[in-house]
C-alpha cells in the first residue's frame, strides 16, 4: 500500500491523536468522494459538449419506459 503525507495544522492534529481518530481511514473515504465527484464532473462536462440530438426529453423516458416494458415482458417467458 502506497503512503501519502497529509499535513495538518497542529491544533487539529492533537484533536484527532486526542479523539482516537483512524486518519487512513478518515483520508481513504475522503479521497474516495472527492474521486468519484471529479469523474461525475469530468463525465457530465463530456456529456455537455456532445451534440443535440433532436430528441425531447419526453420522447427520450418513453423509449426508456417502453424498453422497460420489453425487457420486462420477455424476462417472465
Amino acid at each position: 500500500m502506497a503512503r501519502i503525507n497529509v499535513y495538518l495544522p497542529d491544533e487539529l492534529a492533537r484533536r484527532v491523536k486526542g479523539a482516537d481518530i483512524n486518519v487512513s481511514n478518515v483520508a481513504q473515504k475522503a479521497l474516495r468522494e472527492a474521486l468519484g465527484e471529479t469523474e461525475t464532473n469530468e463525465w457530465l462536462d463530456q456529456l455537455a459538449r456532445l451534440p443535440a440530438t433532436g430528441i425531447g426529453h419526453e420522447d427520450a423516458l418513453a423509449a426508456v419506459r417502453e424498453a422497460r416494458d420489453e425487457l420486462g415482458a420477455a424476462a417472465s417467458d
